[in-house]
This record gives structure tokens, C-alpha cells and sequence, in this order.
């Protein structure tokens, strides 16, 4: 059969359809996909806009589509630090739900690394082995002699939070660096990550060390390097990133989609190996779409599944409702005032008494009998002003 997991993150919309069998929980890959979203560029405050939830929309909508045209017989929609650290989740799954009929299921951060781990246990085999996944929003670390979900780790920072904290531009500076270091620093020491020798050999896990691999060999094919990942080389090719005039020109060649969050994830990445003293650095292709689908297709985890079957719901704007009038009087008719109010004579607001409240001269007063002053609080204030006009409408959404 055939199961697919989307996943919504802090760098885009990602798809993996994968066939396999259920019972065995294996399942081999046969489509990838990726809609690059920086989310944190639309956040508002703390909170996604309005124009970044339509974008998360419009990308789901997509994946959606490609996934039934592929005939997957299951689809689940995944969030990972994307909306873990938003103010505004309840209001984005259900705008989500409403437009597309998705329920998204949200990852905690020790969920997301235990999927990073199940879905790469076959590198079990190499010697004290730890897996890095340095996403858009959050850093997670699996130790492969750890296998319970709680033992995992899970950094609440990423590559795009420490480049909005720290750096004033694309690039961060020798300064921002040396700040950006003594965070990440602090943070693995309160999380309590193991330093040096515990670990012999790293295993890269996700599209942003995909990315920084594919400028890497980039840079040691440009200063003939050969291909290996070694960190020696590595640290060269950071210090490349930091200070070379060349440095765009590498990264749009490689992963153009990646330029605003590479430099500062390099450097992430840099420290973390520098921590750990590895002798091997290996890249993987499997992370946390493929480990969820395996814990879900064995029934490790519940999860509310895509109706595949169901058309995307219709959507259209609702126009706001008609303003009603008053039932209290407004001292207007067809938006003129009216000149009279009560019986009594007004002057209209701003401008000239009307024909019929001009002053009566002496002579008309003295015949009417009526060249009396009201008594007192009973004159009516002048203006015509609107009292008790119908309320603003919402917009209707």
C-alpha cells in the first residue's frame, strides 16, 4: 500500500509518498517532493499573518492534490516547530480545517527527533553514532543508545529564530557569530548534550543539511577538496561562508531556496561537530516524514488521517451584512437631516436653519402668543446628529 506524510515546517511544505507493507513496517520511498515557505517571514509578532496562513493553505492544497493523483491510500498532515512556538496555532489549524478539510497533527520536539531516529535506524551499525537534524525552528539530537521517546533532545531554536535574534543581514558578522556561539553553547550545556568522544559518528538528517551538503561539496569541488565530508575541511568552508565575496554566488548555484537560513545553520552546525570530536559525518535521506509514517503505519502512533476520498471544500469570502437602519431616530432622512425633530425647529449641522426653523419675526410671535422662552432643558441641541445609528458590521470571516 501506499502512505504519504506532508509536513509543514519553519522552511516549507514537504511530501513523501512511500509503498510498503503495514505488518513489517517497511516501506521504500517513490516520491519526494518540497514548496519552500519561509514562515518566519510572515509572522505577525508572534503570530502567523494573514498572508502566511494563505500561503501555508495554498501549499497544502497543492500537496494535496498530488498526493490523491499518486493513488495514496493514506495521507497525514504533520506541523513541526513551524507552529510549536506560535501564538496563533488554534487560528491557523482551523482556517487550515475549514479551507482544505486537514486536520494537522502537531509534533512535540522530542516526537520530531524520535521520528528523525526511527526512520535511520539502519545506521545503528557505525560506532556511537548521533543524529543531528538542524531544522528552520529547532535543533534535534538522538543518541542511538537511547531509544525511548523521552530520552530524546530537542533544542527550541533554529538556524531563522538565532538569524532574527543575532544578525542584521543575510550573513552574519565575525561579532554576531561569536554571539550566535556563546548561545548555542549555553543552551547545549543547560540541555545537557554530551561533549567530547561520546560520539564517533554523525548522521546529518534534513533538507537544511541536505542543503548546506550540496553547497559543501560545491566549495571543496571549487578549491579541489574532494568530495568527503570532513570537519577539518568543513571549518574552512564556514569561514568561507562568513567572509568570501563569493559566498552568494556558491549558495545560488546549490540551494538558492536556502540562502537566508544557511549561513547561520552552518555555523549551528559547525559548533555542534565541534562539540562532539566525530570521526565520520554521514548525510542522510530519511527524517521525520519518513519515521512518522513507519510509527503510524505500525500503530506506535495515532494520528487523524487526510480524507482523500472528499473534494476541497468550496471557499468564498462572505460579503458583510447589509447595514440595517435604526429603529431609534436619527434625525436624518435620506441622509440630509431633516430640519425638524420632535416638532421642534434645528438647524442643520454645519450649515443654515432649514425654511421651516427660521426665527419668526417680532409681529409673527407676539400674534402666535408664542414669544416665550422654553423652559429650561427641554430646547433641543442643535446638530441632527444620528442617534442610535446601526453598528459597524464585522467583515464577515
Amino acid at each position: 500500500m501506499k502512505l504519504s506524510v506532508i509536513d509543514l515546517s519553519s522552511t516549507g511544505v514537504s511530501t513523501v509518498i512511500a509503498e510498503g507493507d503495514k505488518t513489517t513496517g517497511i516501506f521504500e520511498t517513490v516520491y519526494k517532493d518540497r514548496a519552500n515557505i519561509a514562515i518566519t517571514e510572515y509572522m505577525d509578532g508572534r503570530g502567523i499573518s494573514a498572508r502566511g496562513i494563505e500561503k501555508i493553505i495554498d501549499a497544502l492544497i497543492s500537496a494535496r492534490s498530488t498526493v490523491k493523483a499518486m493513488g495514496a491510500d493514506e495521507c497525514y498532515v504533520i506541523s513541526t516547530a513551524a507552529l510549536r512556538n506560535v501564538d496563533n496555532l488554534a487560528e491557523v489549524a482551523e482556517k487550515v480545517r475549514m479551507r482544505t478539510g486537514i486536520v494537522i497533527n502537531h509534533l512535540d520536539g522530542k516526537t520530531e527527533a524520535y521520528c528523525d531516529l526511527v526512520s535511520n535506524r539502519k545506521y545503528s551499525a557505525y560506532d556511537r553514532v548521533v543524529l543531528i537534524d538542524v531544522g528552520g525552528g529547532s535543533v534535534e539530537l538522538c543518541d542511538f543508545f537511547k531509544e525511548r521517546r523521552s530520552e530524546m533532545i530537542c533544542l527550541d531554536f533554529g538556524p531563522l529564530k538565532l538569524r532574527n535574534k543575532y544578525v542584521s543581514d543575510i550573513y552574519p558578522t565575525k561579532d554576531e557569530a561569536k554571539q550566535i556561539k556563546k548561545f548555542l553553547r549555553k543552551k547545549c550545556d543547560d540541555a545537557g548534550v554530551p561533549k567530547k568522544k561520546d560520539f564517533s559518528t554523525a548522521v546529518l538528517v534534513g533538507s537544511i543539511n541536505d542543503a548546506i551538503d550540496a553547497v559543501y561539496r560545491e566549495y571543496c569541488d571549487k578549491m579541489r577538496l574532494g568530495g568527503e565530508f570532513r570537519y577539518d575541511v568543513y571549518k574552512q568552508f564556514v569561514d568561507f561562508l562568513l567572509t568570501s565575496p563569493d559566498r552568494t554566488r556558491l549558495i545560488m548555484k546549490a540551494a538558492p531556496e536556502k540562502i537566508n537560513v544557511l549561513p547561520v545553520a552552518a555555523l549551528i552546525l559547525k559548533e555542534l561537530l565541534k562539540r562532539f570530536k566525530l570521526d565520520n559525518i554521514l548525510i542522510s535521506d530519511c527524517g521525520v516524514k519518513e519515521g512518522y509514517l513507519i510509527l503510524v503505519a505500525t500503530g506506535a502512533e495515532n494520528a487523524v488521517p487526510v480524507d482523500l476520498a472528499a473534494s476541497v471544500p468550496n471557499y468564498a469570502p462572505v460579503a458583510p451584512p447589509e447595514k440595517k437602519k435604526s429603529d431609534k431616530p436619527s434625525g436624518k432622512k435620506d441622509g440630509k437631516p431633516s430640519g425638524k425633530k420632535d416638532g421642534k425647529t434645528e438647524k442643520s449641522k454645519g450649515g443654515k436653519p432649514s425654511e421651516s426653523g427660521k426665527k419668526k419675526t417680532a409681529a409673527e410671535k407676539t400674534a402666535s402668543g408664542k414669544d416665550k422662552k422654553p423652559p429650561q432643558g427641554k430646547a433641543e441641541k442643535p446638530g441632527g446628529k444620528a442617534q442610535g445609528g446601526a453598528k459597524k458590521s464585522g467583515d464577515g470571516k
